[in-house]
């Protein structure tokens, strides 16, 4: 499970931001027609309707004249394949609420649909009903607290961890830091939104470029000419704007502070003296679109669609709203025109009618105003719909018929985790359970069976020697994997991160599987006893059956490896037994 913080709007008025967040939480679909609401609620209210409950949180937050906007927007995202139920989302929330100090507070929540991750939107009030005091949560820092209610709710209600969690809970009930060393020598990242649009569409962000580029010139500068020429150099330029500075790569903008702490204004003037402009207008050198995956296949076809899209969508915009405002005018300037012919001559003596005739001209006038904004409306509506938003990386591939290069790009942090065998054996399709093989070159893709054909995806695929799972937290696709590679070699080696080798750990102690890994072996015995231990303290209809089944895991587990008895084919020779009046054997527990 991850958290994060969502920023509200810096443009919409208190009342307004307040209003959009709760009709998004409880009715996204009004925005997004793929957003679904799968579950909402609400807290600390004295009204039970939506429309009620959202004026009850617009007119407690206005009471904080002081604060530009009291409600804050999180987000609680659970893993791929984890669909919490609203008993857990409910205790869920009361876990986040106590955490940041806001267990009294208005809140209204959904759990939402529109990815493959269920997330839990929450928009808490931090206006206290009663005492009408803004807290400040955790001091300002509530990412922190944010972290800290992740780990609790995965503790309490045994989500999968993340591997990277910041908080983990011990077993006194406390919380502990991890990754803090790690954390300090982890290299500068740019801010979420921007790692938020780079995951969407594969490019570099100017925040990047300026903090793995930028930030080794700035510090190295001796002089505020040889910062200019370098930076030039490389596409950026150090601009002083008020009382801070910009770094600029190409033509957007980025806090120098945000690049480097020892890229701010104040640092380096007190490192290389007052700030001085280039000397003479620098060359920038040209930075074309840079990749964040050098080996994204068809990223340049990709990124210059992208580019065309937006810029005939902004060429046409800017056209349209030249002619629209050349069309007002001319409009203007004939009602005047015509307004001052109707109303030319003498009137004195006929006031009333003069006014009457100006009411008339005036309503005349506004139906045609009103009749030229809804054509505009409309050209403008027919604008947005013929350039909606491009398709991020991973819907282009789908939508150029390649699921696999799609989920390539979607696992491409982890990596796909690897099966291994032997036997050079080529790839050849076979039947595992609800996956459909698809021959492509000299690999089989395996694709899940789920809804329309159209929407399968690859779930893993045989290369021959080797299996690779791209959809490996899911452990439907990692058990079929692993029949997959029983198949194929009997034995094998699995290759991958600790969390991937942990689940075919378990996997392997509960179907058997014959893993090589010397790493893994003893965590397999250990996995297996507990699962023996299990069976065994369960109750069941018969000592027969127990016996029965004790003796298929033993038999499964032995050496020769004989062919399993079934517990009914088992209770057969005991009854037969009992009747010629022999004793049965007993297995020691």
């Amino acid at each position: 499970m991850i958290g994060k913080k969502v920023h509200s709007s810096k443009v919409k008025n208190k009342a307004a931001s307040v209003r959009d967040l709760a009709d998004y939480i409880r009715k996204p679909e009004r925005l997004n027609p793929q957003e679904k609401v799968i579950y909402a609620n609400g807290r600390a209210f004295i009204t039970d309707s939506h429309a009620a409950q959202r004026e009850e949180m617009v007119a407690l937050a206005s009471e904080a004249v002081r604060s530009k906007n009291p409600v804050n927007h999180y987000i609680l995202s659970w893993r791929e394949g984890e669909q919490p139920n609203p008993e857990q989302i409910e205790e869920a929330v009361t876990i986040f609420l106590d955490e940041l100090g806001l267990a009294e507070h208005q809140a209204i929540y959904a759990l939402h649909a529109d990815t493959d991750n269920r997330h839990l939107h929450i928009a808490v009030n931090r206006v206290h009903p009663d005492t009408l005091k803004v807290v400040k949560i955790n001091r300002g820092f509530d990412i922190e607290a944010v972290h800290r209610a992740v780990a609790r709710i995965e503790h309490a209600q045994g989500w999968q961890r993340e591997q990277r969690g910041r908080y983990r809970v011990q077993e006194d009930g406390g919380l502990g830091r991890e990754h803090i060393e790690a954390d300090r020598q982890r290299p500068r990242q740019p801010g979420q939104r921007k790692r938020d649009m780079e995951n969407r569409t594969g490019e570099k962000s100017a925040e990047r470029i300026a903090i793995e580029e930028g930030a080794p010139i700035i510090k190295r500068a001796q002089s505020w000419e040889q910062l200019h020429r370098e930076l030039a150099e490389k596409g950026m330029r150090y601009v002083k704007k008020g009382s801070g500075a910009m770094i600029f790569v190409g033509e957007v903008g980025v806090k120098a502070s945000s690049v480097d702490r020892g890229a701010s204004l104040a640092k380096l003037q007190k490192r290389l003296g007052p700030y001085r402009p280039p000397s003479h207008q620098e060359r920038i050198a040209d930075r074309q679109p840079e990749p964040i995956n050098p080996d994204a296949p068809r990223w340049r076809e990709y990124i210059a669609g992208r580019k065309a899209h937006y810029a005939s969508k902004a060429a046409e915009k800017q056209a349209q709203g030249q002619r629209q405002q050349q069309e007002r005018l001319e409009l203007s300037a004939r009602l005047r025109a015509r307004r001052n012919e109707l109303l030319r001559g003498p009137w004195r003596g006929r006031g009333d009618a003069l006014n009457a005739l100006r009411s008339v001209i005036a309503a005349e006038q506004a139906a045609e105003k009103a009749a030229m904004s809804e054509r505009h409306r409309r050209e403008r509506d027919t604008h947005r719909q013929r350039f909606r938003s491009y398709p991020d990386l991973e819907a282009w591939y789908r939508l150029q018929e390649q699921p696999d290069l799609a989920e390539q790009w979607r696992y491409r942090a982890s990596g796909p985790q690897g099966i291994e065998g032997d036997s050079d054996e080529p790839a050849t399709p076979r039947d595992i359970r609800a996956y459909a093989p698809a021959i492509v070159g000299r690999q089989v893709q395996y694709l899940r069976r789920e809804g329309p054909e159209a929407d399968w995806w690859v779930a893993f695929v045989d290369k021959g020697k080797r299996i690779e799972i791209h959809d490996w937290r899911n452990p439907e696709a990692t058990l079929a994997a692993l029949q997959l590679a029983a198949q194929k070699w009997g034995s094998f080696t699995v290759t991958g991160n600790d969390e991937y080798k942990a689940m075919c750990t378990r996997l392997a102690a509960a179907h058997g599987f014959k893993i090589r890994n010397p790493e893994l072996q003893e965590a397999i015995q250990v996995e297996r006893l507990r699962i023996r231990q299990q069976w065994v303290r369960k109750p069941r209809t018969s000592n027969v059956d127990a016996l029965g089944v004790l003796v298929d895991e033993l038999r499964r587990q032995a050496p020769w490896s004989e062919p399993p008895v079934s517990s009914q084919q088992s209770e057969e020779p005991a009854q037969e037994d009992a009747q010629r009046g022999r004793p049965r054997m007993r297995m020691p527990r």
